[in-house]
């Protein structure tokens, strides 16, 4: 385990620098934020939340790697489902806390999904070997000579072991593109600060609300087929790469456009049950729901564009995923200083929507120059599938929400079980359709579910299964595209 171990410690060691220059660093950050913005109170809010959340990147780090060692192993559901627990907690966190705490509620919260987002990964690291897990039993050596061995062997430092130069080699641009996603949410921060105190909050929700379907439908599809692309492109199987990634584009559109029109129907009562308690006002709640809606819209190029650059990343091309998110930069400070005059802050989220669509479009002209057509025809019968479907499905939503709100209304209990309900509803109906339109993306999904299993060494088989089942009856043949 001297991989693991010296990739550990390295991140260990260069995140808690990073952690503790942003700590210490924090009141200049916030009078530098002062003097442009002018809004005191604003900023030292920012520092102290900043300081806060500074830990979550310790947290995020480790939980990142957990994620990996996991998929290298096989295992796949559980970290998938990992940044769903992280959305989640911090929900709780923010409709529980924040008429005690306000604002701090959100970076406590942010804070607690960090540690939730690496916990309900630990438990099953024990497959990873010794590395950083329990200890396991003393035997006949004593306790101090066991500790001691074990700490020996997890402060492994070697710079020089092949993998983990290759991992270094490749993560330094991933993280510069990753980093220029974190500078454009700080840009949207920056931006939502000058408009006054609230909106940054507001923004931050909105967020975490549209994250929701993103990190369990889409995060769910990539893990399915991201190893399977992967060992495509290491067998030069190029065919099978454009079978596995039009498929994957499919089901992103399957799953996200019915999830966009329910966030976009049901904004106001989801966001009115989530978080309307204490000092979060009605004129907050319908803030915060007309910046979701802009946020839904670019759901599917989310989901899209976290497709794409796994395929450039199993071509092990991480250099061009990262100049298109650094022309993103100036695309999205471009965007919220034209959007934010006319929208306010939901110009932010429509901002964000266009960015992300910005990146597809320009990610799928350059990686059908590399790999040829992409099977276009097929993905756009498909799409023209769902969006009927989806068409459907929200005016039923629409109608039956304008029904049953009357009486919805009327207490937070009768409110819940009429979102739940109409929800479960709209799914079937949505879900109906697709089977009536004979859409092979439906038996994907099904299969999906209910193939994952967490036992090693089964996920691969059971990947390639649903892929094969999903193409049953489509024949072999390439689509113009």
């Amino acid at each position: 385990m001297v991989f693991v171990n010296s990739v550990t410690n390295i991140m260990l060691i260069c995140f808690s620098v990073i952690a503790a220059i942003i700590f210490v660093l924090s009141p200049q950050i916030g009078t530098l934020l002062s003097g442009i913005s002018g809004n005191q109170m604003d900023i030292v809010k920012f520092v102290s939340m900043n300081r806060i959340m500074v830990f979550s990147l310790l947290t995020l780090s480790l939980s990142g790697l957990a994620t990996g060692i996991l998929n290298s192993h096989n295992i796949f559901t559980i970290s998938s489902l990992a940044p769903l627990v992280l959305n989640v907690v911090t929900i709780i966190f923010v409709a529980t806390l924040y008429s005690r705490l306000g604002i701090y509620a959100m970076a406590i919260g942010v804070m607690a999904g960090s540690v939730m987002h690496l916990l309900v990964q630990v438990p099953h690291l024990r497959i990873a070997g010794p590395g950083y897990r329990a200890l396991p039993g003393y035997g006949k050596k004593s306790i101090k000579d066991t500790i001691l061995a074990r700490l020996k062997d997890r402060f492994t430092l070697d710079l020089k072991h092949e993998g983990v130069r290759e991992i270094f080699s490749l993560m330094f641009p991933i993280l510069l593109s990753l980093g220029a996603v974190q500078l454009n949410n700080s840009v949207d921060n920056f931006f939502a600060l000058n408009l006054g105190a609230g909106n940054t909050t507001a923004l931050t929700l909105s967020w975490r609300v549209a994250n929701l379907p993103l990190g369990v439908f889409s995060v769910a599809i990539i893990t399915v087929l991201y190893p399977l692309i992967s060992r495509q492109a290491a067998g030069g199987d190029i065919k099978g790469i454009k079978e596995s990634f039009s498929l994957g584009i499919r089901e992103i559109g399957y799953m996200m456009l019915p999830a966009t029109a329910g966030l976009v129907i049901l904004s106001y009562p989801i966001i009115k049950v989530l978080f309307e308690h204490g000092s979060f006002s009605p004129d907050d709640t319908l803030r915060v729901s007309y910046i979701l809606i802009f946020h839904s819209l670019g759901l599917v190029f989310f989901g899209l564009l976290m497709i794409i650059n796994r395929v450039f990343y199993a071509f092990k091309n991480v250099r061009t995923p990262l100049k298109v998110a650094s022309i993103s930069i100036l695309v999205n400070f471009l965007l919220d200083w034209i959007l934010i005059r006319f929208m306010g802050v939901s110009g932010l989220a429509l901002s964000t929507a266009l960015v992300a669509l910005f990146n597809v479009a320009v990610l799928l002209y350059i990686l059908r120059k590399k790999v040829g057509n992409l099977g276009a025809v097929k993905i756009a019968g498909s799409y023209w599938k769902i969006l009927i479907s989806t068409a459907i499905m929200g005016a039923a939503v629409y109608y039956m929400w304008k029904y049953i709100s009357v009486y919805a209304y009327s207490s937070l209990y009768w409110l819940i079980f009429g979102i739940f309900g109409v929800i479960v509803l709209g799914a079937g109906i949505y879900i109906g359709l697709t089977i009536i339109f004979r859409m092979d993306e439906v038996r994907f999904v099904l299969n999906m579910f209910r193939g994952i299993k967490n036992r090693p060494g089964r996920e691969d088989t059971e990947n390639n299964r649903t892929v094969n089942k999903a193409e049953d009856g489509n024949g072999s043949d390439e689509n113009n595209g």
